[in-house]
């Protein structure tokens, strides 16, 4: 919902700009100071969620954060301790419990990205960063895709290079395998869990959750198990004799 009330970053309601994403407000600051040219980068909050705008070679930019992940997996009809269920959708992390607070920095993302006609994802480059940006350029700024900053360290140089050299489209791949990353886990756990709860259930009479998912079940003590063989390993010289003859044998 956008707020009527809102007014937007550049003095000109009419001017058009170009909105960075980042995955921490840290990382929001220290692009903004990287990219701004001469002075500071003009820092603003709404609802205690701060923003900068700046220009970068004559174009006029604001860079607003997320925290995190802002949208989180939901079956879409709730139908009681039931499985196996793969009927899910994303959903505001807002609207999942201990996570209310990410409402805001979507409020003022949903806002700032009216008057944006250039989106780029500023998150981190790794397989969560990635759908974090996608999501927020899907659900909130309502596009396909968006041009892809890529960097590992929050120096100057780099984040200028980063930017002047961003992709002009996301890492379909590293999207790709983060939403499928997201969903087993979802699938694996949620399924595992409700089994198990319902087998205690029918078992002993007693209702008492169990929870259970990609890392807390037996596939991890397997692989616990064999690195714990592979660091006691010793191993012992041998050699492979070969005999070289001038006829064949």
């Amino acid at each position: 919902m956008i707020t009527k009330n809102f007014k937007y970053p550049l003095k000109s309601q009419s001017k058009m700009y170009e909105l960075i994403i980042t995955e921490k407000p840290s990382s929001a600051q220290k692009i903004a100071e990287s990219l701004s040219e001469g002075k500071k980068p003009e820092k603003k909050a709404e609802n205690k969620v701060f923003y900068y705008i700046l220009k970068h070679k004559k174009q006029d930019i604001v860079v607003a954060s997320a925290v995190g992940h802002l949208f989180g997996l939901k079956e879409k009809e709730k139908k009681g301790w039931t499985y196996p269920t793969f009927d899910v959708k994303w959903i505001p992390s807002s609207e999942i419990k201990n996570a209310e607070y990410t409402g805001k920095y979507i409020h003022l993302l949903q806002k700032l990205s009216q008057k944006a006609d250039k989106f780029t994802v500023a998150t981190d480059y790794d397989l969560e960063g990635e759908v974090i940006g996608y999501n927020i350029v899907r659900f909130i700024c309502k596009r396909k895709n968006a041009k892809r900053m890529k960097y590992s360290t929050l120096t100057k140089d780099e984040l200028i290079e980063s930017y002047e050299k961003a992709s002009k489209h996301l890492d379909w791949p590293q999207v790709e395998a983060g939403l499928t990353r997201h969903e087993l886990d979802y699938y694996y756990g949620i399924n595992l869990s409700r089994a198990l709860t319902l087998s205690i259930k029918n078992s002993t009479g007693r209702f008492k959750v169990m929870s259970s998912g990609r890392v807390q079940g037996p596939t991890l003590a397997i692989l616990a198990q064999r690195e714990k063989e592979i660091k006691a390993f010793i191993s012992k010289p041998f050699w492979q004799l070969e005999l070289l003859t001038k006829n064949k044998i």
